[in-house]
């Protein structure tokens, strides 16, 4: 987990943890925002799913404290406060880049992010649903488009 500077000059997104010791901004636009159903950022963050802000390392400069790294699989690096416990990001390589996924309630502004697809809608808790009209992939996007669009009821 490497430092890196802001690339541009509008002003940036910014975010932390619960108490405060870790903090961080991101600048541009994030490559996408993201409903993730899978088992692994489930069982990291206790919930039925998580939703993500995913920016290139390069959009990111973390401003305070020191993240604690967890590696839940090969590749993949998870981060989190180590003085609150609060998870902060979901790290690994994607498409030859370095991003980084931040959990979208670390965000001061949460609702400058609204999601735009579902991924892993599989792996979806089966009486967890989301009713809105958003596209929704059985795992990752591909290249045909999602699987389907929009309520995930009756999907499992």
């Amino acid at each position: 987990m490497t430092e890196t500077a802001i690339s541009n000059e509008t002003k940036p997104a910014e975010g932390g943890c619960h108490c405060g010791a870790n903090r961080f901004e991101i600048s541009g636009e994030p490559e996408y925002v993201a409903c993730c159903h899978c088992m692994d950022c489930r069982k990291s963050t206790g919930a039925p799913m998580a939703v993500f802000v995913t920016c290139l390392d390069t959009q990111v400069r973390f401003t305070k404290g020191e993240r604690s790294v967890y590696s839940s699989s090969p590749g993949v690096a998870r981060t989190y406060c180590g003085d609150c416990g609060t998870p902060l990001s979901y790290e690994a390589e994607w498409k030859g880049d370095t991003v980084i996924g931040f959990y979208i309630s670390t965000l001061d502004k949460p609702e400058d992010f609204p999601p735009e697809k579902h991924v892993f809608d599989a792996d979806r808790i089966s009486w967890f649903h989301v009713a809105d009209d958003l596209p929704r992939y059985l795992t990752v996007p591909g290249t045909s488009g999602p699987d389907y669009i929009g309520p995930s009821v009756g999907r499992k």
